[in-house]
């Protein structure tokens, strides 16, 4: 088998900062899925939304480019359905993660390595009693990135109170960019 040549440092860390973002926008999906709700704050999307976009644009663009390389590095037998399947989802999935690094890694990670005890205004765009299922008695906040922005689990009588419109105080671990809720109030 033939020694593959090394890749030129500037490549390879290039690449590892490919990779170290594409973790870091993963890494809000993670934390929501261990039961961590995150919440970046609103001001934070405002300033950041342009810099999200270009940035999942980008790697948008870059993501079929990228699996067919890969499907050359690593020759399997990929068949042709295969191959447009993978090509026409990676650039949607490419999207998300990234822009997600932006407007929720960041901030996330600030608020992990710097996070004091904060409180962060929101908007509710809508609310919902659910006894059944993972996410009991959701929240959703207005304004929040794609398939993000859902709080849950908290009491129904506080949850029945709120309309559409309604401003929530939330409060928990976290910094000016962004926090981990840990208890929500009504604002009047």
């Amino acid at each position: 088998m033939p020694e593959r040549a090394a890749r030129p440092r500037s490549v390879r860390i290039f690449a590892l900062a490919v990779l170290g973002a594409f973790f870091l926008g993963a890494l809000p999906i993670l934390s929501g899925k261990a039961g961590y709700q995150f919440l970046p704050s609103e001001q934070w999307l405002t300033q950041s939304r342009v810099a999200a976009i270009l940035l999942g644009g980008l790697a948008a663009a870059a993501a079929p480019f990228a699996v067919l390389k890969g499907m050359k590095v690593q020759p399997r037998k990929h068949g042709t359905f295969m191959k447009i399947v993978l090509t026409g989802f990676a650039p949607f999935l490419a999207f998300m993660v990234y822009s997600h690094f932006v407007s929720l890694g960041i901030p996330l990670v600030v608020a992990i390595a710097a996070g004091t005890e904060t409180r962060a205004v929101y908007t509710v765009s809508e609310a919902k009693l659910l006894k059944a299922g993972k996410c009991r008695n959701p929240i959703e906040i207005d304004g929040m990135p794609y398939a993000w922005g859902e709080l849950c689990n908290f009491p129904a009588g506080f949850v029945q109170g709120l309309k559409p419109g309604a401003r929530i105080a939330a409060e928990g671990r976290g910094t000016e960019m962004g926090l981990y809720v840990t208890s929500l109030s009504q604002q009047d």
